[in-house]
């Protein structure tokens, strides 16, 4: 009926509002979460579960569902769970979000059961900023760019760089890595610029830039049987063994891209893939911070892989993993140099 009416008027449907509840018992929060986001949605909000379901229950009936939920964890009723596993089970087109000022960590084994892709922690530094633009990647399903955090920003490849290897304020410098010998190149350069330009430590962001170039060039990569292409497995440990001085296939090449926006250093790499999966990340985060009663140790302490992403987080304030399935794979590393933030977001975008 709704599509019918905005037809016949002439507008068109995305010209509607999306729908999203907010479900929040701090009221100062909740009114500045709510203004935030009304100027750009159409936003109805709650305190408490109960009230939360009655409004889902409503919607159906007047078959006009939320297309997003954004709950506390943490309410007077019940928590964000008990909502999430209820909006599922009753509204399976509408998405969900998690909000907390508890540390994401100690709900690290609900988060990958239940799969849960975006939870942003309030923190005294938290940015609205940030729950617009993971309100808005949820809804409109595009996902990819680093402009979507700095929407300023400008990109720079090799044909613009004249050579120079450290961008100016609010610049993106984008570089092609073909093999490892790119690899290992770009890395130490961009980790030279970075604790020149803005004191990050060489071990940080060596580390920071390993593991994004190494998903990309190396578990990304596969042949058409599922098989990797530029690493092993050895028998005897099971464990994966990179080749030595890799060399891409064209259809293989990473781009790599690092820059600065006032006191926020950016590491982004994108592979042509899209292989990594959102239960993957969910477990391989959940597996390092587990402990194994046995011997007190994280479950994952032995895993073959996983860890590099359990580290990436550890060490950056924001990381985003966005995924469009068998096509292309972008993680977007943010580091603050002025704040030490210690409650990290998890913020994964996965489409078809």
């Amino acid at each position: 009926m709704l599509n019918t009416l905005l037809s016949k008027t002439g507008y068109l449907f995305k010209d509607v509002k999306k729908k999203i509840l907010l479900v929040e018992d701090a009221e100062s929060i909740l009114l500045a979460i709510n203004d935030y986001l009304s100027k750009s949605f159409q936003i109805h909000s709650v305190t408490s579960v109960r009230d939360a379901e009655m409004e889902i229950q409503n919607s159906l009936e007047e078959n006009s569902p939320f297309d997003l939920i954004v709950t506390d964890i943490h309410l007077s009723d019940r928590t964000g769970f008990d909502l999430i596993r209820f909006t599922r089970e009753h509204s399976k087109s509408t998405k969900v979000a998690l909000i907390t000022a508890y540390e994401i960590n100690d709900y690290m084994e609900i988060i990958y059961k239940d799969g849960i892709d975006q939870v942003i922690t309030k923190h005294s530094q938290m940015s609205l900023h940030d729950i617009y633009v993971m309100v808005q990647k949820i809804l409109s399903q595009d996902i990819f760019g680093i402009e979507k955090y700095f929407s300023d920003i400008r990109t720079f490849f090799p044909s613009e760089m004249d050579n120079k290897i450290t961008p100016g304020n609010k610049e993106v410098f984008s570089v092609t890595i073909k093999s490892t010998i790119d690899k290992i190149y770009w890395i130490n350069t961009v980790a030279e610029v970075l604790k020149k330009e803005k004191n990050v430590p060489i071990a940080t962001s060596r580390l920071v830039m390993d593991e994004l170039l190494a998903n990309a060039m190396i578990r990304a990569p596969r042949f058409e049987d599922g098989s990797f292409k530029y690493q092993r497995r050895n028998i005897e440990t099971s464990m994966l063994i990179p080749y030595d001085n890799i060399i891409l296939d064209p259809e293989d090449y990473v781009i790599f891209q690092y820059g600065f926006y006032n006191d926020w250093v950016i590491i982004a790499c994108q592979d042509p893939h899209g292989s990594l999966r959102k239960q993957e990340i969910l477990y391989r985060l959940y597996r390092h911070i587990a402990i194994d009663p046995k011997n007190s140790l994280p479950q994952g302490i032995s895993d073959s892989h996983g860890r590099g992403i359990f580290l990436l987080r550890e060490h950056l304030t924001n990381l985003v993993f966005n995924i469009q399935k068998n096509r292309k794979t972008e993680i977007i590393g943010m580091y603050h140099t002025q704040q030490d933030i210690p409650y990290k977001n998890i913020s994964i975008y996965e489409k078809d």
